[in-house]
């Protein structure tokens, strides 16, 4: 059961600032759902090979490209991607603080 029905990702964001690296932080895990939000810097590159869910990036700050399975994006503020599961996918050319929410069917492992 999940305890805490609100969440200010501004409170998380300041904690994971201050971290050089692992800048996540995710604040609801279900059965069902886990969700969270994650900065990267200024020329930092981020990669899965893959995840066993399927998961959405929501990007609230910056901008940057995204490769999902051998296609390249645009990620800049208000655009959402779906990333189908145990598909490559990576953040790179980040151009400045990029700051997103990422959200995972089923439990993020």
């Amino acid at each position: 059961m999940i305890k805490k029905l609100d969440h200010d990702t501004n409170k998380y964001l300041k904690k994971i600032r201050g971290k050089s690296s692992n800048r996540f932080q995710a604040f609801v895990r279900s059965e069902k759902l886990s969700m969270g939000i994650q900065l990267l810097k200024k020329g930092e590159d981020y990669g899965e090979p893959h995840h066993h869910n399927d998961e959405v990036y929501f990007i609230l700050k910056g901008h940057a490209r995204l490769h999902i399975g051998g296609k390249d994006f645009k990620a800049s503020p208000g655009m959402a991607f779906f990333v189908p599961r145990k598909i490559i996918h990576r953040f790179y050319d980040v151009k400045n603080e990029l700051v997103f929410l990422f959200i995972f069917a089923g439990k993020d492992d």
